[in-house]
């Protein structure tokens, strides 16, 4: 029994599935083929660099924060320092200790556990972990990142629906945000998170419109929720499971 999280290893390996669906959608194959990713665990955009380990010709993979940037300062600075949590509007990304890094820092000691447990540990006890140059040029031969602002969110899904007619969350606008900052040029695809509906605040602010859900789904909210309440016990939950399957 698992949860679908972020750090759920077969989540991941489900996640690298769609950048190889991307890559055959795309005709000019000779331009570099680069991914923006929307970054909170780095579960998501490790997904793709599992996926140009399994040979998918990627360029780069770009690392799109938003004003909780601890993976933005480790990829473009090597310092992975614990500040405060702010809150944002893109709630999914409002994270300090990102859990999947552990795994990049795995593959950077080159399977060394120990090494990866010291490097844990300090973030732990000291709430930081500084990349040497040499892991740090490893990092960027991979990844990229940058970091958006909210007023920068809010002013992209302002830009994307002006010019494409489409409505961004704000998640996703970080992504495409992210391209204009790090200004690579080739097949830039930007991984679209979320529906805006879950976000109308941000979408009044930024293009005054109602995000609605789509129609749908609209009929679950009049749905009878069904539900029960188990004991917090390992055997009940089993006993649950078992008896409806």
């Amino acid at each position: 029994m698992s949860g679908v999280n972020s750090i759920n290893w077969a989540r991941i390996i489900a996640q690298s599935v769609y950048y190889f669906y991307s890559y055959f959608l795309i005709e000019d194959k000779d331009e570099p083929i680069n991914f923006s990713v929307p970054t909170g665990n780095f579960g998501d955009v490790y997904a793709g660099y599992l996926a140009k380990k399994m040979g998918l010709p990627i360029n780069k993979l770009i690392v799109a924060t938003n004003q909780n940037d601890i993976l933005h300062r480790a990829i473009s600075k090597g310092s992975y320092e614990v500040e405060k949590v702010a809150e944002t509007i893109s709630p999914s990304m409002d994270i300090q200790i990102a859990s999947n890094f552990e795994r990049l820092i795995y593959d950077l000691n080159n399977g060394d556990d120990s090494l990866t447990a010291k490097a844990m540990n300090d973030i732990k006890e000291k709430g930081k972990y500084l990349i040497d140059q040499e892991k740090l040029d490893k990092i960027n031969n991979n990844f990229l990142s940058a970091k958006m602002s909210e007023d920068e969110v809010l002013k992209t899904i302002e830009l994307v629906y002006k010019k494409f007619d489409v409505v961004l969350d704000p998640h996703s606008a970080i992504g495409y945000g992210a391209f204009d900052k790090v200004n690579i040029s080739g097949n830039n695809i930007v991984l679209a998170t979320a529906h805006p509906c879950k976000f109308p605040d941000a979408i009044k602010n930024a293009i005054n419109l109602n995000a609605e859900l789509p129609k749908e789904l609209k009929y679950i909210l009049n749905e009878k929720e069904n539900y029960k309440i188990i004991d917090n016990n390992i055997d009940e939950v089993k006993k649950h499971i078992k008896e409806r399957i």
